[in-house]
């Protein structure tokens, strides 16, 4: 295999920039379709419960095609699932336009064409990891601000692609707000097209290297101790995420800017963090890297709890936001490197799966809970958890880190 040198910064590398771009773009094509195609659904049909079935019918091929997902990415390379993804997104969304207009889109066939989508989804998240991986080399350091830039790409998709949909479809309507879903695709599978192709040996598919790669995954210390505290960031942020609207109604006398200020500052920590990550991922290893980031975001999450006025609050948020990519970027990184070669394209969606899996459950439970118990109270609960996830990072950090390759066979 021929891999990038490693620049200095990734985004001197020619080839990080065309994959960050490509991202960029794809992922404002699917936050735009995230809110047009249910709105597509809801106008055409009445239905706030087939609506509601579309945005299921989408996700749950995610978990479930995940790990053999990664099989294909081991046989095809990266590069090419990443591509030919991206045109199969391009026919799948203008297909539903299409297909309306012409007078032959029962909701059955919408549900098919809803789950090819998700389908296409389950092969993208282990295919753009490696794809980064390939771009801009081997170094742990350069990987890990790569994956916060990457972060940074997809964080402003989610503020950008649901603004441009709501401001396209109050003119043009949500359905012709689809066939520029479908040119976001075709156009980051145009930016791809340029990158070197990877030189490699046809892997088999097989079920046994899919099971490998999660051995491999539950096996390795330093791998399961990341993926473990990610996996528990990305269960209980959820719930802090669904008590912003929450908090709104309770504590702010249902001010709709109030809850606007609040999820605009959870995005915006975000993005100062990935930003931050991506300056200083090359003079801090992985491992203390992701528990300093542990440290700061769970005592940061003890202040949410506090009744306060609504500025603190946003600001409090924005913080704990901020330090979450220090856990996640450096996490995503070893997921990606640390297996050997042959292993790696089916490492990273065993993670993958077990986060599209706790997602929805963890907005599930959130939901309960705010039925029930107090917010102060959940929202402690989420601090008690998040700091459970620190002292295990910062555990692994303080211990000597085995060599790639080495994990345990028992």
């Amino acid at each position: 295999m021929t891999t990038a040198p490693a620049a200095q910064q990734p985004l001197r590398s020619w080839r990080f920039r065309r994959v960050l771009a490509a991202e960029f773009v794809s992922s404002v094509g699917t936050q735009m379709t995230t809110l047009a195609l249910p709105w597509f659904v809801l106008m055409t049909t009445g239905s706030p419960a087939r609506m509601g079935l579309v945005f299921v019918i989408q996700i749950l091929p995610v978990p479930l095609l995940s790990m053999p997902a990664g099989l294909l990415v081991a046989r095809w390379g990266a590069r090419r699932v990443t591509i030919a993804g991206d045109i199969v997104d391009t026919v799948l969304v203008a297909a539903v336009p299409a297909l309306y207009l012409a007078g032959m889109l029962p909701f059955w066939l919408l549900l098919v064409i809803v789950a090819l989508i998700g389908s296409v989804a389950s092969a993208y998240l282990s295919a753009q990891r490696m794809l980064l991986a390939e771009a801009v080399g081997t170094d742990e350091g350069a990987v890990t601000a790569a994956n916060a830039l990457f972060e940074t790409a997809t964080s402003s998709a989610r503020l950008f692609g649901p603004a441009i949909a709501g401001l396209l479809m109050a003119h043009v309507g949500a359905l012709h707000v689809l066939w520029i879903d479908a040119a976001t695709f075709a156009l980051s599978g145009a930016l791809l097209t340029g990158l070197p192709r990877r030189e490699q040996k046809p892997e088999p598919l097989s079920a046994n290297r899919m099971a490998e790669g999660a051995r491999y995954l539950f096996r390795d210390r330093v791998l399961r101790t990341m993926a473990l505290a990610a996996l528990g960031y990305g269960t209980l942020m959820p719930v802090v995420l669904l008590a912003l609207p929450v908090m709104a109604k309770t504590r702010y006398d249902a001010e709709p800017r109030v809850a606007g200020l609040l999820l605009a500052a959870w995005g915006g920590g975000t993005a100062i963090g990935t930003v931050i990550v991506a300056r200083l991922a090359r003079r801090v290893a992985p491992t203390r890297f992701a528990a300093c980031g542990g440290v700061g975001a769970a005592v940061v999450l003890w202040l949410v709890p506090w009744d306060q006025p609504a500025t603190t609050t946003a600001l409090t948020v924005a913080a704990a936001c901020m330090f979450l990519p220090a856990v996640t970027a450096p996490a995503v990184a070893l997921l990606t490197l640390r297996p050997p070669e042959h292993l790696r394209p089916h490492v990273l969606p065993v993670f993958g799966a077990a986060v599209f899996v706790a997602s929805p459950i963890a907005y599930a439970m959130a939901g309960l809970l705010f039925e029930h118990f107090p917010i102060a109270a959940v929202l402690a609960g989420v601090a008690a958890g998040a700091t459970l996830c620190a002292v295990i990072l910062v555990n692994l950090a303080r211990r000597p880190t085995d060599p790639p390759g080495d994990a345990p066979s028992h």
